[in-house]
């Protein structure tokens, strides 16, 4: 793109953190030597930087890369390793049930599908990898939000309320922490017809070493597809020994 394009305080921003790409340790003063950028505008720029966790200041004063950058650069890393541990999994899930099996974490208060597998020969859900769904209503949400301390679950119901999608979407605070309650006791989570109507969905969380949910694995259907218990129950048994599968992989168990 035209370099008229390049906000020139954000492109400084970007030639400052580049510094730190071998992991050093940087004074203001090298910092400005490098990069020639006024001292009075690299000191703003530092404590910005700083005061967002992006960098961090040491005792003798040189700067560092901080935590912000830290825990992003591991969310990335873990969502790589989600993806690559459990996408063969999907795939032999997929062709056993010839229906769609998704990977989700949750993502602040909503959940964001990481990775996607349709079989062939049938009707493609709507969702898409990358868009994030309300965790209220859904069986990746619900999966995640069971797993997850109950703080997290307000901080949910407090961010994006609890909105009705269809007839039978769990509107109030206490039918959702009863719904969560019961997916806890049982150990799968079952999606019917909450957030699409003729849609049902069964869940598992796939759980890190401290028992909470690192994301969830889920199989997708029409409603038809799980009229008995029976089908449901044998749907979350696969997707438990998938689930077990996958944590192992990641070195959770």
């Amino acid at each position: 793109m035209p370099n008229d394009y390049t906000a020139t305080t954000v492109q400084k921003v970007f030639d400052i953190l580049d510094l730190f790409k071998q992991g050093d340790q940087l004074s203001l003063q090298d910092i400005k030597e490098r990069l020639g950028i006024s001292r009075s505008t690299l000191f703003r720029l530092l404590y910005t930087l700083e005061k967002n966790q992006y960098l961090n200041k040491t005792e003798t004063g040189k700067y560092e890369l901080g935590l912000t950058l830290f825990i992003l650069g591991n969310s990335f890393s873990m969502e790589s390793q989600l993806k690559k541990a459990a996408a063969p999994h999907m795939r032999a899930l997929s062709q056993r049930v010839n229906l769609s099996i998704h990977l989700g974490i949750l993502v602040g208060t909503s959940v964001v599908i990481l990775n996607k597998i349709d079989p062939p020969n049938r009707i493609t859900m709507f969702s898409r990898v990358g868009i994030a769904v309300p965790a209220h209503c859904t069986g990746q949400g619900k999966t995640l939000l069971a797993f997850s301390p109950r703080e997290r679950v307000e901080e949910v119901i407090n961010a994006n309320g609890l909105k009705r999608y269809t007839a039978n979407t769990i509107t109030t605070a206490d039918g959702l922490f009863e719904e969560l309650r019961r997916i806890r006791e049982r150990g799968y989570t079952i999606d019917d017809s909450e957030h699409e109507q003729h849609i049902r969905c069964v869940g598992v969380p796939i759980l890190g070493k401290q028992d909470e949910a690192e994301a969830a694995l889920s199989i997708t259907g029409l409603a038809m597809d799980f009229e008995s218990h029976e089908r449901i129950e044998s749907t979350a048994q696969m997707l438990r020994e998938a689930a077990q599968h996958i944590r192992k992989d990641l070195g959770f168990c």
